[in-house]
């Protein structure tokens, strides 16, 4: 927009130039045509010579500053010769028709020279618009590659978006996964304490019943599940489990023990060594119990529940087996 203008103005500005000169050239020329022509009809009296010449000297002044066309210069100061001597001419009239040929000879050739020169304008201005033209064709491709590249930019960057609003929600669905898995996890574990003291609740409700086991065992589940919300706790702060030191066979006997009424009519074999294994006792307790009441709840109903836990050390780990008699799983399950 700013080079149209820039040659619209500069455009507007030669042409009305060229225009008023080339009417003021007219109508001067033609003035002076005029002006010799009555120089060419006699008899004339002095005054009128004397008006003529003074006319055609008034035309020459202002004609001057307007020949500026290529070889329009050179004529005008010839013709502006012959205008000198008519005008010395003036005191002496009969000479004055002999200069009048010469003069419409040399107007002749200014306005042959003018029609030139107004050609050449012409071609100048029509050039000057076949350069804005080519000005705009070039700026409205540049503009267009501009556009086109700021497209493919955006287009690109919304991909990027896109992908990152994917790649973030592909995340919070598998965070939400986490937190389904984890809070079905918790659940469990949290049951685990609550089914002995539902027991020995009932047990201490019998009568006769051995009041100060069953409310060791009762303080001993409530123990553990306090053991157990403050290790979730720690693993919700801290992002990882609780560190300690865990030994084997205290944890499994412990579970054993929890699980006694559970286990009544089961058969429980041991070959635990003597291991520590590197994590918290309620943590290593936790995970004995999830096996073993997996092992109880999965038990054959057509056959005794048989139990085999084995536990020994291995190089720097520990190897813990439970292995039961129970229903087993399925091929989808052992792949899951």
């Amino acid at each position: 927009l700013g080079v149209d203008l820039a040659i619209g103005q500069k455009t507007a500005a030669r042409t009305a130039q060229l225009v008023d000169d080339s009417l003021q050239s007219v109508a001067l020329a033609d003035d002076l045509r005029y002006q010799a022509h009555r120089l060419s009809v006699a008899p004339l009296e002095r005054s009128q010579l004397i008006s003529i010449a003074a006319q055609i000297g008034a035309d020459a002044r202002q004609y001057d500053p307007i020949a500026t066309g290529p070889g329009e210069r050179s004529e005008w100061s010839t013709r502006q010769l012959l205008f000198a001597r008519l005008e010395q001419e003036r005191d002496e009239p009969g000479s004055i028709p002999t200069l009048v040929p010469q003069i419409e000879h040399s107007i002749a050739r200014l306005i042959d020279i003018n029609q030139r020169a107004a050609h050449e304008h012409h071609l100048a201005i029509a050039d000057l618009h076949r350069r804005g033209l080519l000005a705009d064709v070039a700026i409205g491709v540049i503009t267009i590659m501009l556009a086109v590249g700021i497209g493919f930019a955006v287009l690109r960057s919304l991909g990027r978006q896109r992908e990152l609003v994917r790649m973030r929600l592909a995340a919070i669905d598998d965070h939400n996964r986490e937190l389904e898995a984890f809070a079905g996890r918790v659940a469990h574990d949290l049951r685990g304490p609550l089914a002995p003291i539902a027991g020995f609740s009932d047990v201490l409700m019998e009568p006769g019943a051995d009041v100060p086991v069953v409310a060791s065992r009762i303080r001993r589940a409530a123990d553990r599940m306090t053991t157990l919300i403050d290790d979730l706790l720690a693993l919700s702060v801290a992002g990882r489990l609780p560190p300690g030191r865990g030994d084997v066979a205290t944890a499994v006997h412990e579970v054993l023990d929890d699980l006694s009424d559970e286990l009544r009519d089961a058969e429980v074999t041991l070959e635990v060594a003597d291991c520590a294994a590197a994590c918290s006792p309620g943590v290593l307790a936790q995970l004995m119990r999830n096996l073993l009441t997996n092992a109880i709840k999965y038990r054959g109903a057509d056959r005794r529940l048989l139990v085999q836990i084995d536990a020994r050390p291995r190089a720097e780990r520990v190897e813990i087996v439970v292995a039961d008699n129970g229903v087993g799983m399925t091929g989808e399950a052992v792949r899951h």
